[in-house]
């Protein structure tokens, strides 16, 4: 039974500074949250020591979503999304643009004093966005007007690499630690990706019939074993950096896929078009037949189509299942299972309940994302699965998040 707001033991407000305020009784709390005093992401100390939570942690009751059942993750706290997307509709200088990208160096890493662990605000993803859709209606307007046929490479590329792109920069952003370099993330995009696809061809091989549902328990488990390989020095538990290594080789995997997708429907096209014109020579009512099939098939749009369900698909299941693994590695060190200075890959995660039962959950998603269980709901079908992909991709950042402040709270730093 939940104690009365009196009962419970006062909490110390902790201020921006690093100094405390109060004690305060539960209620007060709430009383200083209703006149807008405080926010649910203020910080708050039971007594005098003890790791500080954020207010809505403290305000929670116990109640669980089956998101947070299933996965052992807690539920959203203090999470915003007028505040997670506020930067985007900001004005930010050049300078702010190249500093995003200054970082994972021994002089340009922030010390852990200088880490926020409250939710992060990014907002660069959508500047590269907005340059990649430009890029985009520029090549398909010059190729369409000038009929060039060399811009139709260049607009594919942009095509099929642009969302995940950009993605893969909006969890750089969430990478509040900054000890990963931009470089390492393309690393894992370019070869990651690479090694994740040569990883499921080679599992497919094994696979006594290809079927639409076998690509989920194929796909994931390819993916996060290039995610531990190409890791290194950086399987060190430590949670968002394995959300951006994940998310970065499930960005290279989605665009080098979709470019297979988009070439295939183009030599779909371009072979059906040349047999009208050949047979068309011969019998014209045939050959028209054969242009009428042709004009279905529409790389355009398998490339578009694409690029709109990129975002709920690849890049974060992957994202999700490295996470789990780095977030295991985090319990495993704490449990003196695993030294805090190995960077050697740890299989026994693989058999962990805790981390199967968040790695699952994208095998499931992506078996579903490829039946036509959901098939007449058409493309909504993606963004709902989507969203629950994100849901739990987004607990995961919180783990990240609070990781940070417990080492904080472990070292004696101000929050």
């Amino acid at each position: 039974m939940a104690q009365a707001d009196d009962q419970i033991p006062a909490y110390f407000l902790i201020l921006p500074d690093g100094e405390q305020e109060g004690p305060y009784t539960l209620r007060e709390l709430k009383e200083m949250l209703q006149r807008d005093l405080i926010s649910v992401e203020s910080l708050v100390r039971s007594g005098s020591c003890g790791c500080p939570l954020h207010l809505d942690e403290l305000l929670h009751d116990g109640r669980t979503d089956t998101i947070d059942e299933i996965t052992g993750l807690d539920g959203l706290r203090g999470f915003s999304l007028s505040h997670f997307f506020a930067e985007v509709f900001r004005r930010h200088s050049r300078d702010e643009v190249l500093e995003v990208f200054c970082c994972g160096t021994s002089s340009t890493t922030p010390p852990l004093l200088a880490v926020s662990s409250g939710w992060p605000a990014p907002w660069i993803f959508a500047r590269m966005l907005l340059a990649c859709i430009v890029l985009y209606l520029g090549f398909d307007w010059a190729s369409t007007t000038f009929q060039a046929q060399n811009l139709i490479p260049g607009l594919m590329f942009i095509g099929n690499f642009a969302i995940p792109f950009c993605v893969a920069i909006f969890f750089f952003e969430l990478n509040v630690r900054r000890e990963v370099p931009f470089l390492e993330l393309m690393r894992a995009m370019m070869y990651g990706g690479f090694i994740s696809i040569l990883f499921a061809l080679i599992l497919m091989e094994f696979s006594p019939e290809v079927l639409p549902w076998v690509a989920g328990p194929i796909e994931e488990p390819a993916k996060l074993l290039a995610v531990i390989l190409i890791a290194g020095s950086r399987r060190n538990g430590r949670i968002l950096t394995g959300l951006l290594l994940g998310a970065g080789v499930g960005a290279g995997f989605a665009a080098f896929e979709s470019s297979g997708y988009t070439f295939s429907e183009l030599v779909r096209f371009i072979t059906s078009s040349t047999a009208a014109e050949v047979v068309g020579s011969i019998n014209p009512m045939q050959g028209h037949a054969i242009a009428q099939s042709a004009s279905s098939i529409n790389p355009d749009a398998v490339m578009q189509v694409r690029a709109l369900i990129t975002p709920f698909g690849h890049i974060v299941w992957t994202a999700i299942t490295a996470g789990a693994y780095w977030l295991v590695l985090k319990h495993r060190i704490a449990e003196g299972l695993r030294d805090y200075y190995s960077t050697s890959i740890d299989w026994n995660v693989l058999t962990d309940i805790r981390f199967l039962r968040i790695a699952l959950i994208p095998v499931a998603l992506h078996l579903v994302w490829n039946t036509n269980w959901l098939a007449s709901f058409g493309l909504l079908r993606f963004l709902v699965l989507g969203i629950i992909a994100w849901a739990v991709a987004l607990r995961l950042v919180q783990a990240g998040l609070r990781q940070i402040r417990e080492e904080k709270c472990s070292r004696g730093l101000p929050l």
